[in-house]
């Protein structure tokens, strides 16, 4: 009896992320990344993080398996990064490792500043 092959999942490349603040800017992750390097790094709570937004919906088994070898594999040493709302701008995955694993706060860095979207939000 042979096995069934092994099920290949997609690379992971940051550099295709895109945040899409509450106003419906979109952003280029690595750009917000690079910006916000030079803040300062705290602990956040993660009970004061807004958990409730709805993130990868409508994703298969095969979609969300690859979120969750990217959750097992986070560095919670990696700070967190906060929009200018407060709204979490990058660190879902290692959000939800820390939650999973009980820890209480997370190292994160807050941006204090909007920038100008990669792509405004269209007009209604």
């Amino acid at each position: 009896m042979s096995k069934p092959p092994k099920v290949a999942l997609r690379a992971i490349d940051p550099l295709q992320d895109r945040y899409s603040d509450r106003d419906g800017n979109l952003y280029s992750v690595a750009r917000l990344i690079d910006d916000a390097k030079k803040l300062p790094v705290f602990e956040v709570p993660v009970s004061a993080l807004s958990l409730g937004d709805v993130i990868w919906a409508g994703e298969n088994i095969l979609g969300l398996a690859f979120h969750v070898r990217k959750c097992m594999k986070a560095d919670l040493n990696c700070p967190i990064l906060l929009d200018w709302y407060g709204d979490i701008a990058d660190g879902r995955h290692r959000i939800i490792k820390a939650i999973a694993t009980g820890k209480r706060t997370l190292k994160a860095r807050r941006m204090t500043w909007k920038p100008e979207p990669d792509r405004p939000a269209e007009k209604a």
